[in-house]
Parts: structure tokens; C-alpha cells; sequence
């Protein structure tokens, strides 16, 4: 093992009661500011003097891994140690990348190819094409650029979404979202529900054409577009942000922004998960390759942003803390194989392949931003992770 993965590994190993000692460095810091007096400012000067004290009191009071790192991260987000660009993917398979400039394709060995000026896209089954929506057009994109097909409507179309039979293809047409199902060729392009809520709609996993969406009122939805038929609904709740299947088909999460309802493929409510710490919404969620864990990113208290495993079980389990840091984390995706997990970290302009058996061995790379928007003359807007997929072609 070499010097720098050991000092990783050590940096990271876990500490016996590293949440306590994280609030116990929080009250500290919170205590001190409280009793100063607020009659009186003090010089400039003087009032950094006093916080960088605080701070280290704080530093000095907690281990020095866990929250001692997230309080360094609150001066300057990000991992220690990080790689200065991304020169290759753990786990494999390629990844789709949204960016200001449009939907990018990202190879094992890190190169990268941008598709076109498309505002959204998704990847086939089995990653041989991308569905990707532009204004007024839905298009069938190859991986190396090429068009193959292209659909135009009246009106602007978002969220497409292709089946996993590779047959279909789901998206939202319109200001007041209209659901419409197309062929996988592009042919027979038709309405399957005139009042749809903004979000992307999710094919249930199997060779039957079977898909979740929601309405307006916070229902669930489950149709079977061939025969257009409705399968079952939940009552209204809170208008999802995002549905997403287990691996197996057999749970659906409608995550909104303080709770996610956990569903059988039956539509009965399974559980209601709540936030799991703080008040900040749910603003990313995946599932694994296998089983009913699936991981979320929340935001909380302080500044702070966390990626927990949960299931999606009638009486899940604890949630597992993976990672928390500074600032907004946004996206996930996990690897092919299912050993890596993807972690967005605008706040710190890094990328964080997480090894999900333990979650403790952490791959940063730096630099996101400006990668993925070369003409930028700043420093570039966070890309949007939109899936990480299938073997390399």
C-alpha cells in the first residue's frame, strides 16, 4: 500500500462516536458566539481573531477525522489529495453528463465526447443510444454523435425516459405536461395522459411496457401504455420530485422534497420515510443494482449535505451514513458493476466515487466544471450527472 492510500485510509477510517463529537464541536463554537455581547462590535480585526480561536478550540475538540474534517471543509470544501481530472471511471461502463453546453459521453479511460446542444438525456438498456430532448425535439442520439431518428412537437418536451425492453420512450410534452409514449424507432408517437405532474416518469424494470408517473395532486400512477390501461393508483400526497424502481421491479420510491413513500409493485404504501436529519429536502436519489437499498443526498443543519443508504422496506433498517460535507451535493449514479457509487459535490467542484462494500474508500477528482465547459471563461457551472451505464462499446 502506498503512502498517500494509507494516509486516506487513515484519514478516513471511522472514530467511536463521530456524530456526537460532531454536534459536541458544533456547541462549542455556538456557545461562544452566544455569549458574546451584542451590544458592542467589536473591530474587524479583532472579530476573526475570535472566530479562527473558535474554530480551532472546535478542530481540537473533535477527532481529527469525521467532523474534523467537515469543519475544515466549511473554509475550503473538498477532499484532500484529490486527482486533478478525471483519467478514468472505477467500476467501468460509461457515464452521461448534462452540462450548459449539452450532453456529454463519458468513456472508462475518462475521455469524453459532447453529443450536441441537448438540455436533457437518458440512455438506452443496454447504452447503444441516448433519448435526449432539444426545445421542441425529442432525438435518438448514438453514443458517438450520429443521429439516428427525430420527433417535433407543438410545444417544448423534457424527461425522456427509454423502457428497459428498448421499445419505448416516455417523456412530458408541453407547459401543462402531457405524458406521451413513442416507439423505439420513433414511430406511433401518442398521448397516454393529458394531465401529468413535472416529473420524470419511470419504467417499471421487466419486458412489459409498464410506467409510474405522477399527477398534479401528489398520485401515483401506474399504466400499461400498450394497452392503455391504468394498473392502479396512490392517493395524493406530495408532489414527487423524482420515481424511481427497485432492480427487481418490485418497489417504487416517490421521493418529494421532506418524505419518500415507499410502494409495492401492488401500489400499497409500504412506509413513509421522513427526512433523515435536518430540515433540508431530498434533492438526489438512487437505487442500487441490486436488492432495495437505494442511496439519497439530503441537505441539513450548518451548511451541511449527507448521502445515506436506506431500504426500501415496510420496517427499513437504520439509514447508513456514507458521506456528509460541506456545502450542496447533487447527483448520484452507481457503477455498472454496482461497487461504486457517484457523488456530485458542486460546492467543491470534485467528483466522489465512493467503493460502496465499505464506503470508506473515496476517489476525488477535482476540476468538474471547467471539464465539462471548455469555452467557459469562469470558472464553469456544475455538469449534472444523468446516469452511469452498461459495458464500454
Amino acid at each position: 500500500m502506498s503512502g498517500p492510500d494509507l494516509r486516506d485510509r487513515l484519514r478516513d477510517a471511522p472514530v467511536p462516536d463521530e456524530r456526537g463529537a460532531e454536534e459536541r464541536g458544533w456547541r462549542v463554537v455556538s456557545a461562544a458566539f452566544g455569549e458574546a455581547p451584542a451590544r458592542h462590535r467589536r473591530p474587524a480585526r479583532l472579530r476573526v481573531a475570535v472566530a479562527v480561536a473558535l474554530l480551532a478550540a472546535a478542530v481540537l475538540a473533535i477527532p481529527a477525522t469525521g467532523a474534523g474534517a467537515w469543519l475544515r471543509d466549511l473554509v475550503h470544501p473538498g477532499r484532500h489529495h484529490a486527482k486533478p481530472a478525471l483519467l478514468s471511471l472505477p467500476g467501468g461502463g460509461r457515464l452521461l453528463v448534462g452540462s450548459r453546453e449539452g450532453a456529454w459521453v463519458v468513456k472508462p479511460d475518462g475521455s469524453k465526447r459532447l453529443l450536441g446542444a441537448y438540455h436533457e438525456a437518458a440512455w438506452s438498456p443496454r447504452g447503444l443510444f441516448v433519448i435526449a430532448a432539444r426545445g421542441r425535439q425529442l432525438v435518438a442520439v448514438e453514443p458517438g454523435g450520429r443521429v439516428r431518428w427525430t420527433v417535433t412537437r407543438p410545444d417544448p418536451v423534457r424527461h425522456p425516459q427509454w423502457s428497459p425492453s428498448g421499445y419505448r420512450i416516455a417523456y412530458l410534452a408541453g407547459r401543462v405536461p402531457e405524458l406521451r409514449v413513442v416507439v423505439g424507432d420513433g414511430t406511433g408517437d401518442r398521448r397516454l395522459d393529458p394531465r401529468a405532474a413535472d416529473v420524470p416518469p419511470a419504467w417499471k424494470p421487466g419486458a412489459a411496457h409498464v410506467l409510474a408517473y405522477a399527477r398534479e395532486d401528489g398520485s401515483v400512477w401506474l399504466a400499461a401504455t400498450d394497452r392503455h390501461r391504468t394498473l392502479w393508483r396512490s392517493a395524493p400526497g406530495e408532489v414527487p420530485r423524482q420515481l424511481a424502481w427497485s432492480a427487481d421491479g418490485r418497489r417504487l420510491l416517490a421521493v418529494g422534497g421532506k418524505s419518500t413513500r415507499v410502494f409495492d409493485d401492488r401500489g400499497r404504501l409500504l412506509s413513509t420515510l421522513p427526512s433523515t436529519g435536518g430540515p433540508g429536502p431530498v434533492s438526489a436519489l438512487a437505487f442500487a443494482r441490486r436488492g432495495h437499498r437505494f442511496a439519497l443526498v439530503q441537505s441539513g443543519a450548518g451548511g451541511q449535505s449527507e448521502v445515506v443508504l436506506l431500504a426500501a422496506e415496510r420496517r427499513p433498517p437504520p439509514p447508513r451514513r456514507v458521506f456528509v460535507g460541506a456545502g450542496a451535493l447533487g447527483g448520484l449514479a452507481w457503477s455498472p458493476d454496482g461497487r461504486w457509487l457517484l457523488i456530485g459535490w458542486p460546492s467543491a467542484d470534485q467528483w466522489l466515487f465512493v467503493r460502496s462494500s465499505d464506503a470508506r474508500r473515496i476517489v476525488a477528482v477535482s476540476n468538474i466544471a471547467r471539464a465539462f465547459s471548455p469555452g467557459a471563461s469562469g470558472p464553469g457551472q456544475a455538469p449534472r450527472i444523468a446516469g452511469w451505464c452498461c459495458v464500454s462499446k
